[in-house]
């Protein structure tokens, strides 16, 4: 499970990023692309898993999910394809570049002040 993996590196930035403050983490929020290949159930798993005790303790996990964006490397047309073969909406080419969607990232921590 990558899920694990992934997950212990966002709560080390997550970790990093309150060091030294005091705070108590109500609520991580997470940006996981649709072409991410996480499984957001085993991200969830993880998080709850690796949050019993420590700073992160009582913290709620929220992710939201980054759609995919393309564009098209024909004519440069910026679109948000619906399921595969992504097929360009301007000129019908079927080649592109991914611009968005495969990221996963710490969007926001929501913390108060001890």
């Amino acid at each position: 499970m990558h899920e694990t993996s992934l997950m212990e590196n966002m709560l080390s930035i997550a970790e990093k990023a309150i060091e030294g403050k005091n705070v108590e983490v109500k609520r991580v929020t997470l940006s996981v692309g649709k072409l991410s290949n996480a499984l957001p159930a085993a991200l969830s798993f993880a998080f709850e898993a690796m949050t019993q005790t420590g700073p992160l303790s009582g913290a709620e996990l929220v992710m939201e999910e980054i759609p995919v964006r393309v564009q098209c490397e024909n004519c440069g047309c910026n679109y948000e394809p619906d399921e595969f073969p992504y097929i360009c909406p301007g000129c019908g080419g079927i080649y592109y570049t991914v611009t968005q969607g495969e990221d996963i990232y710490i969007q926001s921590l929501d913390c108060l002040e001890k």
